[in-house]
C-alpha cells in the first residue's frame, strides 16, 4: 500500500518520534511510505526525526497530488496547533484515517480559527454544529473562555469535530473511542501506543533514608505536581521523599509551585525544566517511583506513564481516562479529583514498603513490554486502513442516498435507513473483525 504519513516532524513532538518507529516497520513490511510534514510553518532549522522514508511538506501537496500519490493518508492528529496544523489540507482533499493522540482536540480548534481569522461566531456554530443545538449556552462559555478546563474537555472536547472528517479513526484508549464511533462514519478501533523505554534498569535496593519520586513531561496544571507537593507535606511524609520534575515549565508555573513547597514546608522539591534524553534517563534510574496524575485527562494514552512502566518503576495515577484502563495490581490509583488524603496514603504505602515498590515496578515493566508493541500496533492499523479502503466507497454511496433522504425529509430514526444501511454493508461485503465498521447506516444518518 502507498501510505502517506502525515505527523510532525521535529523532534521536539513525543508523537513525531512514534510515527518514525512505526513507519519503519510498515516499510520493513512491504509499504511505501512518504513522511508528510504537517508543521503550520516549515520547521527551518530546527533538529527532525531522522527517517530513511521520503519526505515532503503539507504545503507542497496538491489535492490531485495526494489523491494520486497514495492508496491511504494517515494522519497524526494531536492537540497543538504549531505541530498539527497542516492536517486540515489533507482532510479536505483526501479520505484520510485520523489516529487520536489526543482525546482534547480543543486547542488545535482554536488554533485552526485564529489561523483563518475566524470569529467567534464561527467558533459557536462550529461547536454547535458538532454538538447540536443544546451546546449553544457551553458554545458561548468556551468561546468566551469562562468555560473550566475541565468542563470544556467533559462537553467540548472537539474530538468528534475531526473524527467526522475521517474515513477511519483509531484511539490509544477505549475511554473516547464512543466519541469516535458517534463521529466517523467509517471504522473506528482502539490500539495500545507502541512505546520503546530507554533501557533503564530494575528498581535496585536502595541504601538510603529518603527515596525519590519523580514526574516528567510538561508541566502543565493539569499533571497535578501542586497536589503531589501538598500531599508531602501531610503527617508522615516530611522529610522522607524527594520529588523532582523533569520537563519543561512556564515562569509562572515554577513559581506557583515553589510558593505551595514554601507555606507546607517542603524543602525537597528540585525543578529541573527541560532535559536531555540522556539527563531524562538518569531521573528514571534515579527514581523510586513516579507520579503520574492528570485532572482533566487530555491525552488519549499517555507516553510518561509508559515510559515509567517499562522502566520498572511503581507509578502513582488518577483512576480517570487511559489511566483508569491500566491493571489495579500494577499501578497506585487515587480518585479521579486527586484528593489528598488519598494520595498521601499511596505515597505513604510506596514510601514504607521497598518490597513494594520493587515488586510491582517489576510486574508493571513486564506487562507494558508485552502490552505496548509496535508489531501489534502495526497489525491493527493495517486492519485499520484495509477496512477504511473497503469502506470508502460505502460512505461515498452512504453519503449520497443521506443526501437524497434527507431532501425528502426522511428522519434518520426511520427504519427505511438502517434498511438501507444493512444492505450497503452487504453489497459491499465490509469486513466484521475487530474494527469495528460503521459505514453506509453512519453515512446515510449524519447531516451534511
Amino acid at each position: 500500500m502507498k501510505i502517506g504519513w502525515a505527523t510532525p516532524r521535529v523532534q521536539r513532538s513525543a508523537i513525531g518520534r512514534v510515527s518514525i518507529v512505526i513507519t519503519d516497520l510498515l516499510q520493513k513490511i512491504g509499504h511505501d511510505v512518504t513522511l508528510i510534514g504537517l508543521e503550520w510553518e516549515r520547521p527551518e532549522g530546527e533538529p527532525l526525526h531522522a527517517s530513511n522514508a521520503t519526505t515532503v511538506f503539507w504545503r507542497d501537496l496538491t489535492p490531485d497530488q495526494m489523491r494520486a500519490d497514495f492508496d491511504m493518508i494517515v494522519v497524526n492528529v494531536g492537540d497543538n496547533f504549531l505541530f498539527h496544523g497542516g492536517i486540515f489540507h489533507l482532510l479536505d482533499h483526501a479520505p484520510c484515517v485520523g489516529i487520536f493522540h489526543d482525546f482534547y482536540l480543543y486547542n488545535l480548534f482554536r488554533g485552526w480559527l485564529a489561523a483563518h481569522g475566524l470569529s467567534p461566531e464561527v467558533a459557536q456554530r462550529t461547536i454547535v454544529d458538532t454538538y447540536g443545538a443544546h451546546a449553544k449556552e457551553t458554545a458561548r462559555l468556551a468561546v468566551s473562555e469562562t468555560l473550566t478546563l475541565a468542563a470544556s474537555a467533559r462537553s467540548v472536547p472537539m474530538t468528534e469535530w475531526i473524527g467526522r472528517r475521517c474515513i477511519g479513526a483509531l484511539a490509544h484508549a477505549e475511554f473516547y473511542a464512543n466519541r469516535l464511533l458517534a463521529s466517523c462514519a467509517g471504522p473506528v478501533s482502539v490500539a495500545d501506543l507502541p512505546f520503546q523505554g530507554r533501557g533503564v534498569g530494575e528498581l535496585p535496593k536502595r541504601d538510603r533514608s529518603q527515596i525519590v519520586a519523580l514526574t516528567v513531561g510538561v508541566m502543565n496544571p493539569n499533571k497535578c505536581v501542586d497536589r503531589v507537593i501538598e500531599a508531602l507535606g501531610s503527617d508522615g511524609l516530611q522529610g522522607r521523599i524527594e520529588y523532582r520534575l523533569a520537563g519543561p515549565i512556564e515562569d509562572g508555573e515554577r513559581q506557583r509551585l515553589e510558593e505551595i513547597a514554601a507555606d507546607v514546608g517542603i524543602k525537597d522539591l528540585t525543578i529541573l525544566g527541560s532535559v536531555s534524553d540522556q539527563a531524562l534517563r538518569h531521573e528514571l534510574e534515579n527514581a523510586d517511583l513516579i507520579c503520574c496524575l492528570r485532572n482533566p485527562v487530555l491525552e488519549g494514552a499517555s507516553g510518561s506513564a509508559i515510559e515509567g512502566l517499562l522502566s520498572g518503576r511503581p507509578l502513582i495515577v488518577s483512576d480517570a481516562g487511559f489511566y483508569a484502563g491500566l491493571p489495579d495490581a500494577l499501578v497506585c490509583k487515587v480518585p479521579a479529583d486527586i484528593p489528598i488524603a488519598s494520595l498521601a496514603e499511596k505515597l505513604r504505602g510506596l514510601a514504607d514498603d521497598e518490597d513494594l515498590r520493587r515488586t510491582m515496578g517489576a510486574k508493571a515493566r513486564e506487562w507494558a513490554t508485552a502490552t505496548f508493541r509496535s508489531d501489534r500496533y502495526v497489525e491493527r492499523l493495517t486492519e485499520l486502513m484495509n477496512a477504511s479502503v473497503s469502506a470508502s466507497a460505502a460512505l461515498d454511496v452512504g453519503r449520497t442516498i443521506g443526501a437524497e433522504l434527507r431532501s425528502l425529509g426522511v428522519p434518520p430514526t426511520d427504519a427505511a435507513v438502517a434498511r438501507i444501511g444493512e444492505t450497503l454493508d452487504e453489497l459491499f461485503a465490509l469486513p466484521a473483525h475487530d474494527v469495528q465498521t460503521r459505514a453506509a447506516r453512519s453515512g446515510a444518518q449524519r447531516p451534511a
